[in-house]
């Protein structure tokens, strides 16, 4: 009877912490901007805090891949969607929180296992939930097109959910249908920002080896063609989610064509630059550290 008093005893208390842990648990949502094209791909930022006095334990993965932190997407007309990402795995590590520490990242949201989320213009609304604890909502204005190139340049990436795919694997050499609409932007939009995401994705593309499941056909990497891409986006008002991954993939394959020197230069003047970024630089400067380590 003492022993089963005991495990009781235990499993309240464990069920307890749990309880309090949620409750002192703060969480944030931001973005870049709260305006986006129609089209254009949706980054979010969450950060986690601990309100209480005493330690927790917690996923610092925001990304809804970990399957840890969750995404609610209400659209203009009110419907309310969770996010389902394109594959699921599981998360890397855990984190212990000190009082008032954080932790946080980045999401990509704008496409997932259901196809696209942000497929008309008006007003949407994001919440962030991890365990029982949700985020204030954050409200992002998706864009009427202006014109009809606008219109038809959404068009090729909503009406092709391969094109979707493409951007959020960056890359996919048997995605027909995504290559063939991303060419015809590239051909008639080159200049366009909706392009330049285009253009990001498939530079990452050419950066590593791959195999088309299709054909059966692997390939080598392209570094040169990657890097003459990623050349062209230096100037682009692309997001800063995308700069830092074209950054840190251009000085990867500069290094792996053995122009080192010039693989960290680049990765050191985009550092001064995001240092300058007061509200973005917490979610993403580590990944710029990284990198120059790799250079060292």
């Amino acid at each position: 009877m003492k022993n089963v008093f005991i495990i009781t005893f235990i499993i309240l208390l464990s069920i307890f912490t749990i309880v309090m842990a949620q409750g002192n648990i703060k969480l944030n949502i931001t973005a870049e901007k709260t305006e986006f094209l129609l089209g254009e791909p949706v980054i979010v930022y969450v950060t986690l805090t601990n309100t209480g006095n005493e330690p927790i334990r917690v996923s610092p993965e925001v990304a809804p891949e970990k399957d840890t932190y969750v995404y609610f997407i209400t659209d203009p007309a009110g419907s309310t969607k969770r996010f389902g990402p394109v594959y699921v795995t599981e998360p890397d590590e855990i984190k212990t929180l000190a009082k008032n520490e954080s932790v946080g990242g980045a999401a990509r949201i704008f496409y997932g296992g259901q196809g696209y989320y942000f497929t008309e213009p008006g007003e949407y609304k994001v919440v962030v939930r991890y365990d029982e604890a949700d985020s204030p909502p954050l409200m992002l204005s998706i864009l009427e097109p202006r014109d009809e190139a606008e219109r038809e340049q959404a068009n090729l990436i909503l009406d092709h959910p391969e094109v979707g795919l493409f951007l959020m694997l960056e890359g996919g050499d048997e995605l027909a249908d995504a290559h063939a609409q991303m060419e015809t932007l590239n051909q008639k939009y080159p200049n366009s920002l909706l392009t330049a995401y285009v253009r990001y994705a498939q530079a990452k593309n050419y950066s590593v080896p791959a195999r088309n499941f299709v054909i059966k056909k692997p390939r080598d990497a392209d570094y040169q063609k990657a890097i003459e891409i990623f050349d062209t986006l230096k100037d682009k008002e692309i997001q800063l989610f995308y700069k830092v991954r074209s950054v840190n993939a251009l000085s990867a394959c500069l290094d792996k064509t053995g122009r080192k020197d010039e693989a960290k230069k680049v990765l050191e003047e985009f550092k001064s630059t995001l240092e300058a970024k007061k509200d973005m630089r917490q979610y993403l400067i580590d990944q710029i550290d990284m990198e120059l380590n790799k250079t060292k």
